[in-house]
């Protein structure tokens, strides 16, 4: 898009540059509140499917680098989520099996192959991270989530909400037996 014609009207009158200011406070406020309005439709959607699961989600979706959204069983004791992650603020989204590396005794147990492998079947490109069992860039619906007609489907088309949820489930299924055994070995073992 050339915004040069956009930029030589704000600055043509004194007026028209405080219109673009409050515009600039108002389109960062919207967004938020769009990305609130989707995940808590996601939210809920998950949680029909999920019985049980607790979410939890971070804000700013478009200011701070890695503001996310997960899902995970009590039972799994804070050690591993479903997630959804907005890097770059929204710029390059991703999803996958996440690990709580801050949790000590987690940072010494090894990668778990199984989940790699299991995960990896749907998503090929699917990698291992300090902080991550299976880690996947998202391409459907969107890759960039900051975009205007991304954020107006994610708004309003039902199947945008639809491909997130069919991706974090099937993430979800896959990985609930590997990490409830994963869970239930190490509270025998402790």
């Amino acid at each position: 898009m050339n915004t040069e014609p956009i930029q030589d009207f704000i600055l043509m009158k004194q007026r028209n540059l405080g219109v673009a200011a409050a515009i600039s406070i108002a389109w960062n406020e919207a967004r938020e509140k769009l990305v609130d309005g989707f995940l808590d439709r996601l939210e809920l959607r998950m949680k029909k499917k999920l019985k049980g699961w607790e979410s939890e989600r971070s804000g700013e979706y478009f200011v701070i680098p890695y503001p996310y959204f997960v899902f995970s069983k009590p039972a799994w004791k804070q050690e591993y989520y479903v997630h959804l992650q907005f890097e770059q603020g929204g710029q390059k989204m991703t999803f996958g099996l996440l690990r709580n590396f801050e949790l000590k005794h987690i940072r010494k147990r090894p990668r778990c192959a199984e989940l790699l492998t299991a995960i990896g079947k749907p998503y090929p490109s699917a990698i291992a991270g300090k902080w991550w069992e299976a880690k996947m860039t998202m391409r459907s619906p969107a890759a960039d989530w900051q975009q205007p007609d991304v954020l107006w489907r994610m708004h309003k088309d039902r199947s945008f909400l639809e491909n997130v949820a069919e991706q974090l489930l099937e993430v979800a299924r896959i990985s609930e037996p590997i990490v409830d055994r994963l869970v239930q070995r190490k509270i025998k073992s402790r």
